[in-house]
């Protein structure tokens, strides 16, 4: 019954490497390149935990620069013990990957951002 448990293992995977990507500047979040730990570990929450039709992508001059879905996690381990409902361990994460190649993303095509809402 460990469903969600690569869900919360990729999230802290990418949170463990996310830095202050800018100094001047409040973006924050994993540098990385298409194909590795990172990227792969953002892929895996998409593809696996996505909520549909939550994908939105934006732009800059007519070229994709971001993208960003919201995925969904639940605490198994809590349902299973009784000690919370399936509503109150679900839990929705915003995977957000933004395209830079300044700052601490010298040498990589971006940087992956997991932020808890709800």
């Amino acid at each position: 019954m460990a469903v969600y448990r690569e869900g919360y293992h990729a999230i802290e995977t990418i949170n463990s490497k996310s830095v202050q990507i800018w100094q001047d500047a409040c973006d924050f979040g994993a540098p990385c390149k298409k194909g590795d730990k990172i990227w792969n570990a953002a892929k895996q929450l998409v593809d696996w935990y996505k909520v549909e039709n939550s994908r939105k992508q934006w732009d800059i001059r007519n070229k994709p620069c971001g993208v960003e879905n919201i995925v969904e996690l639940m605490d198994e381990w809590a349902v299973s013990d009784g000690r919370k409902s399936v509503k109150q361990a679900t839990e929705r994460y915003r995977v957000t990957y933004n395209k830079a190649t300044g700052g601490r993303c010298d040498g990589y095509d971006g940087f992956v951002t997991v932020e808890k809402i709800k």
